[in-house]
Order: structure tokens, then C-alpha cells, then sequence
């Protein structure tokens, strides 16, 4: 086996060969570089972030602030489908039902489809007349 020696590589390159050697200094600079550019983004990190914090119970001498004692929190329920569903039952049989809104004053609540088909046939024009219609040729 031949060991390659600079010369011999300069000579084989000369008859049209590839040299056996493999200078891997770069790989050893650019692992060298890599290492020291991921522990200097850690430090810039660290110092950035302020370092290892840890957390101090807060004093006695900072009060607390609460809510208002106005506002209530609203409490979960436990069973929301079942109210859920009694909602909006309710509000369907308001949308299609009849009832009084005010007796005295004659205001009724009717089902909206109604309520709907009243205002169209209000707002649209009746049929004409035939004396209407012998006028307007």
C-alpha cells in the first residue's frame, strides 16, 4: 500500500488522478464556530431574559386587589344542555304563539309568520278596480 505524501499527490494530480487526501480542517473550524456561536447565543439569551429568576410570594404590605363587591361571578352550571334547551323552547313558542303584551292598551303578541304576512298585504297595493283599470288605458 502507498502512503500519499504531498508529492505524490502533486504527482498524481499531473497524470490525471484524484488525490487520496482529504483536508478536513474545515470541518474541525466550521464545528469550532457552530459551538461557539450556539454558546454565545445562549449567553445573549440569558442575559436578555434576566437570568434565573425565581419567584417571591408577594408581601404583606402590597394589598391584594379583589373584585368589586358589585360584581358577582357567575357560577357553571351543571347541566347547560338541559337549560339550554329549555331557552330555547321558550323563546320558539314566543316567535310562534299568541299572547297579550298589554290588554288595557290592545297590543297582542302574534306568531312572526303571521306577523310577517299581515305587514305584506298592508304594504302592498290592493287589486285595482275595473273602473280603475278602464281609467288607466
Amino acid at each position: 500500500m502507498q502512503v500519499s505524501t504531498p508529492e505524490n499527490a502533486t504527482a498524481a494530480a499531473q497524470r490525471g488522478h484524484e488525490s487520496a487526501e482529504l483536508d478536513t480542517s474545515y470541518i474541525g473550524w466550521f464545528t469550532a464556530g457552530i459551538v461557539v456561536l450556539l454558546i454565545g447565543t445562549a449567553i445573549a439569551a440569558f442575559a436578555m431574559l434576566g437570568g434565573f429568576r425565581v419567584p417571591r410570594p408577594p408581601t404583606a404590605a402590597a394589598p391584594r386587589a379583589e373584585a368589586p363587591t358589585g360584581a358577582r361571578v357567575p357560577a357553571l352550571q351543571s347541566a347547560p344542555a338541559g337549560e339550554l334547551y329549555a331557552y330555547r323552547r321558550d323563546k320558539a313558542k314566543m316567535l310562534e304563539g299568541y299572547a297579550w303584551v298589554d290588554r288595557a292598551g290592545g297590543i297582542v303578541q302574534i306568531p312572526i309568520e303571521r306577523a310577517m304576512q299581515l305587514m305584506v298585504e298592508r304594504s302592498a297595493p290592493g287589486p285595482a278596480s275595473p273602473a280603475d283599470a278602464e281609467q288607466s288605458r
